[in-house]
């Protein structure tokens, strides 16, 4: 994915100190963008409300603590550093941490990045670190075409749908790279398409870290869904649970395939090895005995057969080759060759 990819207004809005946008919903599909006076005086009774914010910036987590309503065990939450995906129920609203692919421009996909999402049905609040590309397609669907989510629960049930369809083709990628492997496994170097499919191996077990994690998230919200998430978006969110289960289970069989392929070279280099050091121990097995001979001829002794005789040396080479000749047919015989 380029730079290019990235146009229009939902992908050049300014960060106002923390806020990335402020997106008040129509009820129609479309929405207004608005700045922090928008953030900071909104109440109960106004229009539906989309913050999307950067958790890292002091003055959202000043406002997020002191005026934002949340409570500290859920504001806590939204601003750890390290989490894994899971969600909760708080005191004000409902609380789902995510991770996503990295589909930044030159960035590994399996550095999954992470989306935490509050609400309560009239409010919605995500937050990130490094950039994310799933608020920003459903933005676009509210500034360009006005088809975006008509309502906070469809909102949040949205994000979280979004998220793991961008999944796709990170999990559809290990299956195509493990079918390019095998099909040149014949002619690449053994040691690279091993190093290949271990690097592959390890992108899987990464990317499954959080993959089950999050299965059991959204199963969970499926399973417990928040009062105000009506029958329709819950029936969305089964399919996504089974979406993720699904991808679960790809990456499993991936990497059961990749150990699988891995072990297939092992073998396959073991078994060149074996036949290297089996045609060297026939070759030692050959030149043994025709040591022992010249060795024998060799020694500084009296009565070395045909030593005075001028036709010494083609004798012994006759022999020689008798004795070569005996072994072949002796091998052959005992099927060693």
């Amino acid at each position: 994915m380029t730079d290019a990819q990235f146009t229009g207004p939902a992908w050049n809005l300014p960060e106002d100190d923390g806020l990335i946008f402020a997106a008040t919903l129509d009820g129609r599909g479309g929405a207004e963008l608005g700045d922090w006076s928008t953030v900071e005086n909104w109440r109960v009774n106004d229009a539906p409300v989309w913050l999307h914010l950067d958790r890292t910036s002091p003055r959202v987590q000043q406002w997020l603590r002191d005026d934002s309503g949340l409570t500290p065990i859920t504001v806590e939450a939204l601003l750890a550093e390290e989490t894994r995906p899971r969600m909760f129920y708080g005191k004000r609203g409902t609380v789902a941490i995510l991770r996503g692919v990295n589909t930044n421009p030159g960035a590994n996909p399996e550095d999954m990045l992470s989306l935490r999402i509050w609400s309560d049905g009239q409010r919605i609040i995500t937050l990130r670190h490094h950039r994310l590309q799933t608020p920003r397609d459903i933005l676009t669907r509210y500034l360009e075409d006005q088809t975006g989510p008509e309502s906070i629960p469809s909102l949040f049930e949205r994000l979280i749908t979004r998220l793991t369809e961008r999944m796709a083709g990170v999990i559809h990628g290990f299956d195509d790279l493990l079918d390019e492997v095998e099909s040149v496994l014949t002619t690449t170097e053994p040691l690279a398409a091993r190093k290949r499919i271990r690097e592959t191996r390890q992108d899987i077990l990464i990317l499954r870290r959080y993959m089950a994690p999050q299965r059991d998230a959204v199963a969970m919200l499926h399973a417990e869904p928040p009062k105000w998430l009506d029958e329709t978006d819950r029936l969305r969110l089964r399919e996504t649970a089974n979406r993720l289960m699904q991808y679960v289970e790809e990456l499993d069989a991936a990497r059961e395939r990749a150990s699988v392929l891995d072990d297939s070279i092992g073998n396959q280099m073991a078994e060149k090895m074996n036949k290297n050091m089996y045609v060297l121990s026939i070759i030692a097995a050959i030149f043994l005995p025709l040591g022992f001979v010249t060795g024998l001829l060799g020694i500084n002794v009296g009565g070395i057969p045909w030593a005075e005789n001028t036709n010494g040396f083609l004798l012994t080479a006759i022999c020689i080759g008798a004795i070569v000749g005996f072994e072949i047919v002796l091998f052959k015989f005992l099927k060693w060759i």
